[in-house]
């Protein structure tokens, strides 16, 4: 089983590792071209995987191979979308957000009757063939937006046109900055708070409050419902509050919800728990996001927030990490939501010296 589930854990670090190429690609040549070459790896990865009979050949046709098709289209999808809605960006970004939420709960019965019918290893090459035709069909009309376009009859705000002229940076010049690095460490201490409990809800369901494993699998589900919720309302919310503001109310409801879990012990309880930690996990990519263009710029938009995406997945490594070793050393989960709790605070330390570092960027 540990055998099998590096895999995926393979795919998350290498799906974030190559997303400033992604980013690069998308900038230099055009967004869907740089999609459709992640497409040819990821549905290709996926096709291999169907004709994996070794652990290492798993690891590299669907860690390798299919995460770093992901990694390449992702960042040429979000940040060319925000670049084109510049007076809606928290909004935006909540709904593409919500696609990437909305897949798995779609295609995972999808996925599991096709394996259910036709075995494991053909429902991968099935699944790979109806991934390349469903981005494939769709990723053309994906194109660059010209630099300093706005829409039509939209008159920014002041601090939309301070957000509009801010100064752009390149890779170099935004490594030599101390906000990237506060902004690598916030992500990956946010991320893998949210990450200790997303990776455990089905055996915390089942150790905790006693649930069989059908109905923990529903819990697994409504998290994923409330996590998509999540990015659609905090898209809406970056818009009312701006960035930091919504950043700090995204780790906060983390933070209480992992501290209310460690006193779940009822059905009803612990489903409000988790549609929190859903909720609350789910924004957190939704209002990141346009702060990097914020602060960074948008002429490599792209490839920066590709760069700074890497600490997502350093995070999604780290968090369910620690939460199986707290696991192992108490046989009980409290630990880990407490240390969630105080990454999560840590991370809202690191929002408060980052909102410092970008005003004196200014």
């Amino acid at each position: 089983t540990s055998d099998f589930s590096m895999a995926y854990t393979i795919y998350m670090f290498i799906y974030c590792a190559v997303g400033f190429i992604g980013g690069i690609l998308a900038e230099k040549l055009q967004p869907r071209v740089a999609i459709y070459m992640g497409l040819a790896l990821f549905a290709g990865g996926w096709v291999l995987t169907g004709f994996a009979n070794t652990i290492p050949f798993l690891y590299v046709a669907y860690g390798v191979i299919a995460g770093a098709g992901a990694g390449m289209i992702y960042p040429a999808c979000l940040p060319t979308a925000l670049k084109w809605f510049p007076d809606k960006s928290g909004s935006i970004s909540g709904l593409v957000q919500a696609g990437a939420a909305c897949g798995p709960f779609i295609m995972s019965p999808v996925a599991q009757m096709l394996i259910s019918t036709y075995g494991a290893q053909t429902a991968c090459k099935i699944l790979g063939v109806i991934f390349l035709i469903g981005v494939g069909a769709v990723a053309w009309m994906i194109v660059p937006c010209p630099d300093g376009w706005t829409p039509e009859g939209w008159t920014p705000s002041t601090t939309q046109s301070k957000e509009l002229n801010t100064k752009d940076y390149n890779i170099p010049q935004m490594v030599k900055t101390p906000i990237f690095w506060v902004l690598v460490v916030m992500f990956i201490f946010a991320n893998a708070a949210g990450t200790m409990m997303v990776s455990a809800t089905s055996p915390i369901a089942q150790k905790q409050i006693g649930l069989n494993a059908m109905s923990a699998a529903l819990c697994v589900s409504l998290m994923t419902l409330f996590n998509m919720f999540g990015r659609i309302s905090f898209g809406f919310i970056y818009d009312k509050l701006k960035g930091w503001n919504s950043l700090i109310l995204v780790l906060l409801i983390n933070g209480i919800s992992m501290l209310m879990l460690t006193m779940a012990h009822s059905y009803v309880y612990f489903i409000l728990c988790i549609a929190l930690v859903g909720f609350s996990f789910g924004g957190l990519l939704v209002v990141f996001a346009p702060m990097v263009k914020i602060i960074f710029g948008s002429k490599f938009y792209n490839r920066n927030y590709g760069l700074i995406f890497i600490g997502y997945g350093i995070g999604a490594f780290v968090g369910p990490k620690i939460s199986a070793s707290f696991f192992d050393a108490t046989g009980s989960y409290v630990m880990g939501y407490i240390g969630s709790a105080v990454l999560a605070a840590l991370a809202i330390i690191l929002v408060l010296v980052a909102k410092k570092l970008q005003k004196s960027m200014n």
